[in-house]
């Protein structure tokens, strides 16, 4: 055998301690990524073979190890030849390490507590914004760089095999060719390590620079958010000496400007980077809009020609069909974009003025006078005091000014309200109850703002400026919200006239139900939404945030169960919202397919009822997931479910599937006639467990489904509602039968509900003591009739055969005295000749 002339495995000094001190940073990089961490287990860390432990490869695997080495070589090789996600993960770094850089400069030295609460809460959003999106860029280069990391940690786990086989002396006595294999696959692995050594200098590099921006990132979220909490602990402190003790220093307005104007360029720089960023919010949004403008001008076009008069909601939504869009754009931004740059808050609030006061309906213009457009006027004035906000003894001032005339147009306002409710006339009901609660409101905000003036005065600025812009701005929020549903109740209304919904049996009989639950739904979320805005702008909302997340936190914890009770609330509430919307489903589809002409007999029923069932069953797993249960922790529920099962609920079980069987099979459905289990009457609901069935006289009887299937089952409405009605008839002997029967057909038909198809048939049925026994059998369309048909042919019967002179025997009785002489037996008027005694 000769001897291998292939130089020594390369030692790890050099390039390898390079890689090696590469391979730890990087799996301290991924670490707390779950991919990085199960792609990189500490074993794959390349050190000494001795330190290692790695066992060598048998002799015999050795060619085989070999070939799958260089496979995983062939690998690495193609990923090095793709593009390198480096340079754009840089530059995507960057853009986001230039918007952090720029909050920081525009600071200019100015305290983070100095600032106003309002550029605050505007840095708070784009702190959060900077988070989002280096979250998005950390799992980006998570999945970019991620097999980089993978594919060296296995090339430098197989070297310590071969380094470790090596040692054991195992391949010095291999053939010629076979150690020349094993050499190019080691001289192949030595080149693609170093080549991802390269690349993982540079990734090691940018780990490094998003280390220190995420460090920057949290470190201004974090000042941020203490100085907004010290303003909030400062709002009942004093901030500057009272104006009878120093007059304060009004400034230069330029240097108020110039602050205004770097401010607004990083707000035009967030919304921009907001708006590239492309968020599913932000697409929702778009797509909300695009589609809204066709659906308003479509009802426009489609409901001028019918329109009613007096529909106040309905007339101004069409007869202003930009503004009704514009509007309800608007608010959409307000409430699928709550983070968004307070630019675009603030853009969308101005940009709704005009739509507001175009489709406010007239009845509230009629009720409060000029309140809202002096609530416009106001708003619009406190934003133009936003710009004075850097010069802050500028900015008291004219927040001063603001909550005195604020002060006095409410004042006027109230004046104005008080004369119009007491002049002569019998206003309408709304417009009443709306002037009495705008009468109520101007009293709450006339004390408001004589607490702000005299805080303002007082040297409690923080405060003075929460209560002024709060007031005003939750005014303002509370008109655009009301126009809002105003003009959203307009286009239900107008989309429930279309013909298209109009002909819906749901509609035509619930068109006043359903009205009244949008209206309950929308005017309960405006309610909300302006009471979660008005507590934000009032500095309420966070301190309640808090102590509800205490409340909501407080829980028992046993092993690994924990119960809160947050989480029993949320569960409540997702059931609550799950049965709701199973019953408005259920509802929907018994209306829709209720007797449809294409679905067979009880299918509409059978899909309403499994509908129901099933959105109960996807609402109750929404809710244990909301509520942070996991499924794998159900199966303990499972077992004990099957072990009940088994032992105890053999019959609620056997209801359930005899449930299911009336569903598929469909053997009675909602209004028919049934007798089952000794009880008849009407089907009222078919359930999954138990069916419930009004009885004729009055009771409802809940039958379980076993017992229903378990007997007997009698539909007399499966296929139709006819019924046979029998009559029996006795005539006295003497009769001619074949004139009695046909008296009797002639009479049935001649009766009202009497069916002529099948027509009526009277057949003689035997002898009996006294009489002829004859049946009258006829049918009737109706089974809910078939009492009355029966009763009126009795009748009709009765009548026909005395007119004409057919007797009808009925029983007699000879009573005989003991120990008297017998008598003979006394006719008796009517009895039928030859009748015996009875």
């Amino acid at each position: 055998m000769p001897t291998s002339t292939r130089a020594p495995l390369p030692s790890f000094a050099g390039s390898r301690a390079r890689l090696l001190c590469g391979l730890l940073w990087l799996a301290a990089w991924l670490a707390p990524w779950p991919v990085a961490a199960q792609a990189l287990p500490a074993a794959s860390v390349p050190v000494a073979p001795a330190a290692a432990g790695v066992a060598p490869i048998p002799v015999g695997a050795i060619l085989a190890r070999a070939d799958e080495d260089q496979g995983l070589v062939d690998r690495a090789r193609q990923l090095l030849a793709a593009p390198d996600p480096t340079p754009a993960l840089a530059r995507d770094l960057e853009r986001i390490a230039a918007a952090v850089d720029g909050k920081q400069r525009a600071g200019g030295g100015v305290a983070m507590a100095d600032l106003p609460v309002m550029r605050l809460e505007s840095l708070g959003r784009h702190w959060r914004f900077d988070e989002r999106r280096f979250d998005a860029w950390q799992a980006r280069a998570q999945r970019s760089l991620a097999p980089y990391g993978e594919q060296l940690a296995q090339l430098a786990q197989r070297r310590m095999a071969w380094a470790a086989t090596r040692a054991e002396g195992l391949l010095d006595n291999l053939p010629a060719v076979l150690a020349a294999r094993v050499q190019g696959m080691l001289d192949a692995v030595d080149a693609t390590e170093a080549a991802l050594s390269t690349a993982l200098d540079q990734q090691v590099a940018l780990h490094q620079r998003a280390s220190e921006l995420k460090a920057r990132i949290q470190a201004g979220s974090a000042a941020t958010e203490a100085a907004i909490d010290e303003i909030d602990r400062r709002l009942l402190r004093r901030d500057v000496p009272p104006l009878w003790v120093q007059w304060p220093a009004l400034g230069t307005p330029g240097q108020a400007l110039d602050q205004a104007e770097r401010s607004l360029g990083i707000e035009t720089r967030f919304a921009e980077d907001y708006q590239a960023d492309g968020s599913s919010n932000v697409q929702a949004l778009r797509l909300l809009e695009l589609l809204l403008l066709p659906l308003v001008l479509w009802l426009t076009w489609r409901s001028r020609p019918a329109a009613r008069p007096g529909d106040q909601h309905v007339e101004r939504a069409l007869r202003r069909p930009f503004s009704t869009w514009l509007l309800l754009s608007m608010l959409a931004v307000l409430v699928l974009e709550p983070d968004a740059p307070l630019l675009v808050a603030e853009a969308a609030l101005l940009i709704a003025l005009v739509p507001v006061l175009r489709l406010l309906p007239s009845g509230v213009l009629q009720a409060l006078g000029s309140w809202p457009y002096v609530a416009v006027g106001l708003y619009l004035a406190d934003r133009v005091g936003g710009v004075l906000s850097a010069s802050p003894g500028l900015y008291r001032l004219y927040l001063l000014a603001l909550t005195l005339l604020a002060l006095g147009l409410t004042w006027q306002m109230q004046r104005a309200i008080a004369r119009m409710a007491a002049a002569p006339g019998a206003p309408n009901a709304p417009s009443a109850r709306l002037r009495q609660a705008g009468h109520r409101a101007g009293w709450v905000v006339l004390v408001l703002l004589g607490v702000s003036a005299a805080c303002n005065i007082g040297g409690n600025v923080t405060l003075a400026e929460t209560l002024t812009s709060g007031v005003i701005d939750s005014g303002y929020f509370a008109l655009m919200l009301y126009a809002a549903v105003a003009a959203s109740l307009g286009l239900v209304q107008a989309l429930l006239r279309q013909p298209e919904f109009a002909r819906r049996r749901a509609v035509q009989q619930h068109a006043p139900q359903l009205l009244a639950a949008c209206r309950r739904v929308l005017l309960l979320a405006a309610a909300l939404g302006w009471l979660a805005y008005t507590m934000e702008r009032l500095r309420v909302l966070r301190p309640a945030q808090q102590i509800g997340a205490a409340v909501l936190d407080v829980g028992v914890e046993v092993g690994e169960v924990s119960i809160h009770l947050g989480d029993v609330l949320v569960f409540a509430l997702a059931v609550w919202l799950a049965w709701w919307a199973a019953r408005g489903v259920r509802g929907l589809l018994r209306e829709e397919l209720h007797e449809h002409a294409r679905l067979p007999r009880g299918v509409g029923n059978s899909i309403a009822t499994l509908s129901y069932y099933g959105v109960l069953v996807l609402g109750f797993l929404v809710a244990l997931s909301a509520a942070g249960f996991k499924v794998s922790q159900l199966t303990l529920v499972f077992g004990a479910l099957g072990v009940g099962i088994g032992f105890g609920l053999q019959n609620v079980v056997n209801h359930f599937v005899s449930g299911l069987v009336l569903m598929f099979e469909r053997p009675i459905q909602p209004g028919d006639i049934v007798d089952a289990a000794g009880i008849s009457g009407s089907v009222r609901e078919i359930g999954l467990r138990a069916t419930t069935i009004r009885t004729f006289e009055g009771a409802d009887v809940v039958m379980p489904n076993g017992l229903l299937l378990g007997g007997n089952l009698v539909n007399w409405t499966l296929f139709d509602r006819s019924r046979r009605i029998e009559v029996p008839v006795g005539v006295a002997y003497g009769a001619d039968p074949a004139q009695v029967l046909a008296l009797l057909v002639e009479t049935a038909r001649g009766t009202p509900g009497v069916a002529s198809e099948p027509a009526p048939v009277a057949v003689m049925t035997g002898y009996g003591d006294s009489a002829l026994n004859c049946s009258l059998r006829v049918w009737t369309r109706d089974v809910n009739d078939w009492v009355t048909v029966r009763s009126a042919v009795l009748v009709r019967v009765l009548a026909a055969l005395e007119a004409a002179g057919v007797a009808i025997p009925f029983p007699q009785r000879e009573v005989r005295l003991l120990g008297a002489a017998p008598a003979a037996a006394d006719s008796v008027p009517g009895a039928a000749p030859g009748a015996g005694p009875a």
